[in-house]
């Protein structure tokens, strides 16, 4: 199992690294600069649709590749503040896990140590959630299913999450059914957002 920062994204990172290693480097590092920016800021787009365009023609890459790229980059400085993570691990995590060119990755390590302050600030102020947690109820299902000829016992956790909507006030519910495996990966995933929160929070 990877132990990568970015392992819930790497499948998007490996798919796009090809880019952003062909990429000239005082391009990238102007790139790089314009997301840092903009990372973390609320109801703000990174390029408007004409400086896309531009960027199309300046990479000769194609827009759905060049907003895939921005996407990752994007992702990966939002992980990095998440983390808290220290320059001399996110490059061995750039080089090492996620097949960057090193000069491409220590540039974004400059980048992320330039700007890490700024975007955490930014993630601890700003609230994206249209929607909050009002309330969770759950319950268990034991189902029987027919395997062969015994039937066998599938019990299912079913949780009802009340979401309040941050404009309206209603609530709305969302069901979901997890079986043992799922649920105790959910636990692990909820685990590691609490981590992440007490980083930010110090």
């Amino acid at each position: 199992m990877s132990n990568s920062i970015f392992s819930d994204g790497s499948s998007k990172i490996k798919a796009c690294v090809s880019y952003i290693n062909s990429l000239n480097e005082i391009k990238f590092k102007k790139l790089l600069q314009r997301i840092a920016e903009k990372t973390g800021r609320q109801n703000e787009t990174i390029f408007t649709l004409d400086e896309l365009n531009k960027l199309e023609s300046a990479f000769e890459i194609s827009a759905d590749n060049i907003k895939q790229m921005i996407e990752v980059l994007e992702y990966m400085f939002l992980q990095s503040a998440y983390h808290l993570v220290k320059p001399q691990v996110l490059l061995n995590d750039l080089v090492n896990e996620q097949n960057f060119d090193e000069n491409k990755a220590k540039l974004f390590v400059e980048q992320w140590s330039s700007s890490a302050k700024e975007i955490v600030e930014r993630l601890k102020s700003t609230h994206i959630a249209s929607h909050s947690l009002s309330d969770v109820r759950w319950t268990l299902d034991v189902g029987i299913s027919q395997a062969s000829k015994s039937k066998v016992k599938r019990p299912t956790a079913i949780y009802e999450f009340q979401l309040k909507n941050g404009q309206t006030q209603e609530i709305e519910k969302v069901q979901t059914e997890f079986n043992k495996d799922e649920l105790y990966a959910f636990f692990e995933k909820l685990e590691s957002i609490q981590s992440q929160l007490d980083a930010l929070m110090t």
